[in-house]
């Protein structure tokens, strides 16, 4: 039987599909700040808290239903279950009813952090990432202090890094690692993404904004 957490997402649903829509349905904004990619790179390897809010068996036991989600400028730790689907877009919510939004694993949208994301085209990013590599724009929706919202143009570079080990709730998984530098006007930022053979998303490092810094993200 799945964990209570899967009778939560049962009751808000509908709610959440609107957090699938395409980027003109969504919204927010302040611009998300640097981090140094060596940075970065040091701190993927934190361990996640003995303790967490459903047990491993059933997170392992039931792949696709469940992501563990590190906000590492919190310190936060939160376990999230599927919600919704709308498309190629798939919203997870945990208990308190944070919702993410990803597409194809990278994140479109935010819901519940100190200032989300509402809304993102991510859709050359992927593309990029699936042909080994290459340019691409995103744009990012933000709200800014004035209610207003407002679109950022990012152009991006991903490049393969190699092979590289994903552990996580005592599995070792093989992978390749990408890496996604962005420029816009008065923004930076770094991705990180870990693939497997399958060309399936695994864990990533994904930044949202300011207040939040960056997601790390283990779909499962």
């Amino acid at each position: 039987m799945r964990h209570h957490i899967r009778y939560l997402v049962l009751g808000i649903v509908g709610a959440l599909l609107s957090a699938c829509g395409s980027i003109e349905e969504e919204g927010t904004g302040n611009q998300i700040g640097a981090l140094a990619t060596e940075l970065i790179t040091a701190r993927t390897g934190a361990a996640a808290p003995a303790t967490i809010a459903v047990p491993q068996d059933e997170i392992l036991n039931n792949p696709g239903q469940y992501m563990r989600v590190n906000i590492r400028d919190l310190d936060r730790w939160d376990t999230m279950a599927q919600a919704a689907q709308n498309g190629r877009r798939i919203t997870w919510v945990d208990t308190e009813n944070n919702t993410i939004t990803l597409e194809n694993g990278i994140v479109v949208a935010t819901r519940g952090l100190p200032r989300d994301l509402m809304g993102a085209d991510v859709g050359q990013v992927w593309a990029a990432i699936r042909a080994g590599g290459g340019n691409a724009q995103r744009i990012h929706e933000f709200l800014g202090d004035d209610d207003q919202i407002s679109q950022q143009l990012l152009q991006c570079s991903i490049a393969p890094k190699g092979p590289d080990i994903v552990q996580r709730l005592g599995q070792t998984l093989d992978s390749r690692r990408f890496e996604e530098k962005c420029a816009g006007e008065g923004l930076q930022l770094t991705n990180i993404y870990w693939i497997n053979r399958n060309g399936r998303l695994l864990r990533s490092l994904q930044a949202i904004s300011p207040e939040a810094g960056y997601l790390q993200i283990d779909v499962f």
